[in-house]
């Protein structure tokens, strides 16, 4: 009888030669043909075929574990500090060139997937000569699809590294723009709750919006500076054949008009908020007046009434059968004048 036992060893060996999970390799041709089964020992000699077809390799991780990380970076020669800063979490924007590769690291406006929150992901790039990796940290966000993004972006914006590294980047910029935009409508549905009259504005979704403002805020600021110092320095590098600072500046260019649209964005919800504290005050200022209107009205049936509860035989109008319609009567009268009073003082 054969023994189909599978051999540990074996097992073992295949286990060591299999690609990470979260390794996803593509050859752009300018097409996008994906390798399946490519493991990281191979990375060099598919990298050097793909140059000398004018392609390049495209390497992307979703996630990755520690070890994933360590295995690709030496699969393709990152510097330890470059590959450092995916494993230690998060860091501040940067654009930093060593030798062989260039780094980038983008923060990127995510939609979380519990909550309606925006939150900060980050997109790691190393641009090599004939090889891209991008590594995306989703946070509890909904990453990017980046492989969908390259399949719709014309052949011509992708066939160099530092072009379909540009495309990413690009759009994580455009996200802030995007989250800007939703932030605008926010903005102008609150504008007509504060400053309508029959509108009683959300407070919670007021503090919302000032959270993503600041979020967004936050990020586009911080690549806006990287972007800056990078540009001032990366003068004349480049990555095969492509220039970066035409790209950076390009992308420094966005980054800035969307922080000054947040900064207007930041200035109009102070005033929304100052409106709303207005509103409150207001409000509480006439729910007072409406309150002391009314008890202004009950104070006088109650002081007629507690003096005729005495019980004293000397009081008007105590001896005559009718005497209580002519209180009552009284009392009517004297209320009717302080709500015509208080209704002219608008306090009713």
């Amino acid at each position: 009888m054969t023994d189909t036992r599978a051999d540990p060893k074996q097992t073992e060996s295949d286990a060591a030669e299999a690609p990470p999970q979260s390794l996803r390799a593509y050859l752009l041709t300018p097409d996008i043909e994906e390798l399946d089964g490519l493991h990281t020992d191979d990375l060099q000699r598919v990298i050097g075929t793909a140059k000398r077809k004018h392609a390049f390799v495209w390497l992307s991780l979703l996630d990755p574990d520690e070890d994933t990380i360590h295995e690709t970076q030496r699969a393709l020669g990152i510097h330890p500090t470059a590959a450092a800063d995916v494993v230690s979490g998060r860091q501040q924007p940067k654009v930093q060139k060593f030798e062989g590769h260039l780094f980038v690291l983008l923060w990127g406006i995510l939609y979380s997937t519990k909550t309606d929150d925006l939150v900060l992901g980050q997109t790691f790039l190393y641009i090599g000569d004939g090889w891209l990796l991008t590594v995306q940290r989703s946070v509890d966000g909904a990453a990017t699809d980046l492989r969908e993004l390259l399949d719709h972006t014309p052949a011509k914006l992708r066939d160099e590294t530092m072009k379909a590294a540009y495309t990413i980047m690009a759009d994580l910029v455009d996200g802030y723009a995007k989250a800007a935009a939703d932030v605008e409508t926010d903005l102008e549905e609150l504008e007509v709750q504060v400053f309508s009259e029959g509108t009683s504005e959300d407070h919670r979704r007021i503090y919302e919006i000032r959270k993503d403002i600041g979020r967004i805020d936050r990020a586009v600021s911080s690549i806006a500076a990287a972007l800056r110092e990078s540009t001032r320095h990366l003068e004349s590098t480049k990555v095969g054949r492509e220039e970066i600072v035409p790209y950076l500046r390009d992308l420094l260019d966005d980054a800035a008009g969307t922080a000054a649209l947040i900064n207007n964005q930041s200035r109009a919800l102070d005033a929304i908020l100052s409106s709303h504290e207005n509103n409150v005050s207001a409000r509480q200022n006439k729910d007072m007046r409406t309150i002391s209107a009314f008890a202004a009205l009950l104070a006088l049936p109650t002081l007629i009434a507690g003096l005729y509860g005495m019980n004293f035989k000397d009081l008007p109008l105590v001896q005559w059968q009718f005497g209580w319609v002519v209180i009552a009567g009284v009392i009517v009268v004297v209320d009717v004048i302080i709500y015509v009073l208080f209704k002219r003082r608008h306090w009713l």
